[in-house]
């Protein structure tokens, strides 16, 4: 799952000894990089690669920072830690305070008891400034969108205060030591960071994505730049002009690609801008322009409330937002930063108003204030008295978001058969012990792709059908798709099948929104056909998007969880089950998921859930414990597919 955040801004003012004087261009930079991140955050055509702002931003923050600490250094000959994280609570916490305050009043009225506990989660993370750690803990298949989080975005201020907490005792530690080892110190350090990124990637994007020790390469960058501070590079224009460029390019044309192959190239055009101080060059006179410095300016504040406002309102609605929707929450997002920034930034930057005793002393007030409402809502199951009579109602008719302890994880073989990083055993212990190979006539079908395929190998299981089964979460059925994990655990049955071969092989992957192309179904099919078993394809299952918010819609307008609207991507499903078998070419047959599905209960409405038995579905299109028993019913009793 791909999110990105904001890193709050540190305005440079006045000059130093290292003559390092307010550069209009840097505020120019925050500007390009806020508007890619929230135009991505709201769907806006053309900025599918906008995340890639926070990589801009973690540079810019990293410049900023050192550029201070080596001009205290060489001002006082020390550096002041109280200082320092005076300097950050100013810059962080009172707009910090007003929006998670906004956003947490928001909440209460828009969110169900299962997603409040989501979110408090998310405020106390946010006022420990370990986010980061807290999202990725939440990160899992079944994890709620991104885009429906309101507090998602503050990962990364957890991320810098890690950072903060490091650097500045590093820089005090070694304060006698030369310009030129602290560099080469740092420098070398940013290479460590990216590889450990790299490798960490392989086998968990997440963990690389959120990780303070993967994210510390960006940041260190800009430390780097803050070295050639004031200092006059060859080709200053061109600089800036290449670092742009390789900024534009790789947002705009390379297209989609392994995130940090996409970051390299984009802090390395942000260095290049930032080592640039040559005035009168075009670029930097676009980015010192006095409507893009402004922007820069509010860009803090304006990244603080653009995702509570989208994901409150996507909650809100249970669905895609209109155009016209986004664009007055994007204004409004406009309106509140400006707000924020003049009555509540600046007033808490200025220390004639505010000294450092009021400020971390209402640093700590809020920290406990929001720890205690976090807490409080956490015991209370998402504040779920809100309720009030309806509150067993609520409980008995929804389920969790989360598969964890529910009856469909003995059903798939949840770290037994099927592979989940978070809930299996190491992946050279799992392949070790795998010995889903089947019983009876089961052990000559084989079940292999993604959790989807998982409730596949249940529902004949269920079924008295003991298949073979080698799945894991995510894992795609084409090689170039798949991660290290999951080419170790298909390169294990593949191993397996050459001693037992299979006269059966069913794959099934979750492929929506997008849709496999036909170079990347000859892969799949090239990779699996020498196996020689016949090859059934499901096609993609309805999915049942924001389920559980559907259910206490239901249940709170009606009396009734299971009355009311219900909607199901059923259209959708039924255009990936037409591409796929336009695709067969005699090489495999396809099977329709959303029919076989749909005919339990009744194709026309296609409802999630059966009368006196239970829900049949999870919100992404998942088989519960029953409707993966009464899907696989379904499924032999097909003309196409009987055993």
């Amino acid at each position: 799952m791909t999110t990105v955040a904001f890193v709050e801004p540190q305005q440079l003012t006045g000059a130093s000894v290292r003559k390092l004087a307010y550069r209009p261009q840097v505020d120019g930079l925050r500007a390009v990089a806020v508007l890619l991140v929230v135009f991505f955050h709201a769907g806006v055509t053309g900025f599918a690669n906008g995340y890639l702002g926070v990589d801009i931003f973690f540079v810019i923050s990293g410049y900023l920072i050192t550029s201070l600490l080596l001009e205290e250094r060489q001002r006082t000959g020390t550096i002041s830690l109280l200082g320092f994280y005076e300097r950050r609570a100013r810059r962080i916490v009172p707009a910090l305070v007003t929006v998670v305050a906004a956003s947490s009043i928001g909440a209460w009225f828009v969110l169900t008891p299962i997603r409040m506990d989501e979110f408090v989660g998310s405020v106390i993370s946010a006022f420990t400034f370990s986010a980061n750690f807290w999202f990725l803990a939440q990160t899992h298949y079944f994890s709620t969108a991104s885009d429906q989080q309101p507090l998602i975005h503050l990962w990364s201020l957890g991320v810098e205060e890690q950072f903060y907490v490091v650097f500045p005792l590093a820089l005090l530690v070694f304060v006698r030591a030369a310009d030129r080892s602290l560099a080469l110190a740092i420098a070398g350090l940013a290479v460590a960071s990216l590889a450990l990124s790299h490798l960490v990637a392989m086998s968990s994007p997440d963990a690389a994505f959120y990780r303070p020790d993967t994210r510390a390469w960006e940041l260190l960058i800009g430390s780097s730049c803050a070295f050639l501070s004031g200092r006059k590079l060859p080709f200053q224009g061109g600089l800036a002009t290449l670092g742009i460029g390789l900024i534009v390019l790789t947002l705009f044309v390379l297209g989609s690609a392994e995130p940090i192959f996409l970051a390299i190239p984009v802090c390395l055009g942000t260095a290049l801008v930032l080592v640039s101080t040559d005035k009168a060059s075009g670029v930097a006179k676009v980015l010192g322009s006095t409507g893009v410095t402004h922007l820069g300016l509010i860009s803090y504040s304006l990244y603080l409330w653009h995702q509570p406002l989208l994901a409150l309102a996507r909650v809100r609605e249970l669905g895609p937002l209109s155009p016209a929707q986004t664009a007055a929450l994007l204004l409004a997002s406009t309106v509140l930063a400006v707000a924020t920034w003049r009555y509540v930034e600046r007033p808490f930057r200025d220390r004639s108003r505010f000294n450092r005793r009021g400020i971390f002393v209402a640093t700590l007030c809020s920290i406990a204030a929001f720890v205690t409402f976090g807490v409080g809502g956490t015991a209370s199951s998402g504040f779920a008295f809100r309720y009030g009579a309806m509150v067993d109602k609520y409980f008995a008719a929804v389920g969790t978001v989360d598969d964890q302890g529910s009856r469909r994880n003995k059903a798939i073989g949840m770290g037994v058969c099927h592979f989940r990083a978070d809930m299996s055993p190491p992946i050279n212990q799992f392949l070790r012990d795998w010995a889903c190979t089947g019983t009876a006539s089961g052990a000559s079908v084989l079940v292999v792709g993604d959790s989807h395929a998982a409730d596949k190998a249940a529902a004949l299981k269920l079924n008295g059908i003991d298949v073979a089964q080698m799945t894991g979460a995510g894992c795609s059925a084409v090689p170039s798709l798949m991660s290290a994990d999951c080419a170790a655990i298909f390169d294990r049955v593949r191993t397996y099948a050459k001693a037992h071969p299979f006269s059966r092989l069913i794959i099934a992957n979750k492929q929506l929104p997008t849709i496999y192309t036909a170079a990347q179904i000859d892969e799949a099919i090239a990779y699996w056909r020498p196996m020689g078993a016949k090859i059934y394809w499901l096609s993609d299952m309805p999915q049942f998007m924001s389920l559980e918010d559907w259910k206490a819609r239901n249940l709170m307008a009606n009396g009734d969880a299971t009355i009311g609207a219900i909607p199901a991507t059923v259209a959708e499903a039924e255009r990936n089950f037409s591409a796929m078998r336009a695709l067969e070419g005699g090489r495999f047959t396809t099977l329709d998921s959303a029919r076989l599905f749909c005919s339990i209960t009744d194709a026309r409405t296609c409802e999630p859930f059966i009368k006196g038995r239970g829900w049949l579905a999870l919100p992404e299109g998942h088989l519960s414990a029953i409707g993966a028993y009464l899907f696989g019913r379904q499924l032999l009793a097909d003309a196409a597919f009987r055993l």
